[in-house]
């Protein structure tokens, strides 16, 4: 166990996940075959185990906590969390992949990019300097050729590689699953184009493609729905797609009786929630889950280091 958790005594206890799935069967001895995928941002803490063989979702929780948490009180939280969960502190996982959901990112194609430089292409895409509080990070994105460029606060890197000291980690952007998703779909809807909006509480990412192949990818903020729209059909102005001539498929944070889902469905006739990734498969109890919410967590797995 990590030295770094707070004793129990110290902490808030008994923090409820706002949706839970799990094999009732589930045993610490699968642990060894199983991935253990997480997403994290500000307000968000997502975890799922992914059964290597059987390429099966046996665990997924996901916490939200209050947007006005300072950094201390947000990790003092996961800390209870990791501490509190009868699997999540075990040494035995076959891997760990955690996807961080941060606003700094870029992807460079492989043929640009230098490690070194890492920093700069970041600072080029944003126009800022990386905070000292964060570090900058690099991956190959499979299928695209590109390396996503990004940050992730050092509280966080630090707290995960100490709750893992003796496993393999390996963090990804949040995009990277995205596009993952995104590249494999055209398989399972059988479009050769597709859009994909990724919905959060301010923010969302938009992912075009076209025969398979990455043409576009941004997250943007936005403040109402009006707003989203326009970004959305701006973009797509931008990239010459027309929307009577691309499927588009809505994931994350989103409802159809939205006023998000309602405005975007005034100007996108093929505008359809996505589903859940069909590589893998899942406990009976993710019938539950609207089939479109976890598109980002589950593409975890699939991104290949």
């Amino acid at each position: 166990m990590s030295a770094d958790l707070p004793m129990l005594k110290d902490v808030e206890k008994s923090l409820r996940p706002t949706v839970k799935v799990a094999d009732p069967d589930f045993e610490a001895s699968s642990i060894a075959n199983c991935t253990l995928c997480i997403e994290i941002d500000e307000s968000r803490f997502r975890f799922c185990f992914i059964q290597s063989d059987t390429m099966r979702c046996l665990w997924l929780e996901d916490y939200a906590f209050d947007t006005f948490l300072n950094e201390e009180e947000y990790l003092d939280k996961l800390k209870t969390i990791a501490l509190e969960h009868p699997h999540l502190l075990s040494d035995q996982w076959k891997d760990v992949r955690v996807a961080v959901n941060t606003h700094d990112f870029t992807m460079v194609p492989v043929s640009l990019y230098r490690r070194e430089y890492a920093g700069d292409y970041l600072q080029m895409a944003t126009g800022h300097e990386t905070s000292e509080k964060d570090r900058v990070l690099s991956h190959l994105v499979p299928y695209v050729n590109a390396q996503t460029v990004f940050t992730i606060p050092n509280k966080w890197s630090d707290w995960l590689l100490g709750l893992f000291p003796l496993q393999h980690i390996e963090f990804y952007h949040l995009s990277s699953p995205l596009v993952i998703g995104t590249v494999v779909s055209h398989s399972e809807y059988e479009e050769k184009k597709l859009l994909t909006i990724h919905m959060e509480e301010n923010h969302f990412t938009l992912i075009y493609s076209d025969n398979k192949q990455l043409r576009f990818c941004n997250r943007f903020p936005y403040q109402n729905p009006l707003e989203l729209t326009y970004l959305v059909l701006f973009s797509m102005n931008q990239l010459e797609v027309l929307p009577d001539e691309v499927k588009v498929k809505l994931y994350g944070e989103i409802t159809p009786y939205s006023d998000i889902y309602i405005e975007l469905a005034k100007f996108l006739p093929s505008l359809r929630f996505g589903i859940k990734p069909t590589t893998l498969t899942y406990v009976e109890s993710f019938e539950d889950i609207p089939e479109h919410r976890y598109f980002a967590l589950l593409n975890t797995y699939l991104v290949q280091s």
